[in-house]
């Protein structure tokens, strides 16, 4: 077989080599949730939970081993509080829900089908911590209303969401890989952090 030949034959076999490598790869293509986890790391909060969101999409080449990743964080924390005004001195109990996102890239480990890194860019790490989202529940001994404290609800969403952002900062810098990735009837089990982790597909 003459080099021109040879040049034609190995070309296809080539082809068929990585169509066969990238067919072991799972198919993360889209967004994936997981269910609700705790937090203990937020300083603000006695009791947090937050609900994972990760999206996947492809490279803008159109390549399936790499591409961009968003992920997002629906977080409720409350925290029991004692009242400024003086006259007051019942407790009370202040709930927070709060959305932190993050994005960067991701890309296959070398050599393992169902391992990805993860490439999070710490700049583009947003906290959003709405007002009118901080709500004081009654007199959590009492039951009763106390309606004065309704206005510290800006002056408090400015203090969660910088107790939030360092938190989430840390926990998101531990996202760097995702490991021993199965997926099946649209449910994608996995390893962060060595926890074991559960996500299922958004629309399936």
């Amino acid at each position: 077989m003459n080099s021109r030949n040879l040049f034609k034959a190995i070309i296809p076999a080539t082809f068929i080599l990585l169509a066969t490598a990238c067919d072991k790869h799972p198919d993360i293509l889209g967004t994936w949730t997981a269910t609700p986890t705790r937090i203990n790391n937020i300083s603000a909060a006695a009791d947090a939970m937050s609900t994972m969101s990760i999206s996947f999409t492809y490279s803008p080449e159109g390549q399936t081993d790499h591409g961009q990743v968003i992920i997002s964080s629906l977080i409720d924390a409350n925290q029991p509080v004692s009242p400024t005004d003086p006259a007051v001195d019942e407790a009370y109990e202040v709930s927070v829900a709060a959305t932190a996102v993050i994005s960067g890239d991701w890309t296959y480990e070398d050599h393992d089908d169902d391992d990805i890194l993860l490439f999070l860019n710490p700049a583009t790490l947003q906290i959003n911590v709405d007002p009118s989202g901080v709500t004081f529940s009654n007199n959590i001994l009492t039951q009763r209303q106390q309606p004065e404290i309704d206005s510290l609800s800006a002056v408090t969403a400015q203090l969660w969401k910088a107790s939030i952002a360092k938190a989430m900062k840390q926990q998101f810098s531990g996202l760097q890989k995702i490991s021993d990735i199965k997926i099946r009837n649209g449910i994608m089990s996995c390893e962060i952090e060595d926890r074991d982790f559960t996500f299922r597909k958004s629309g399936e």
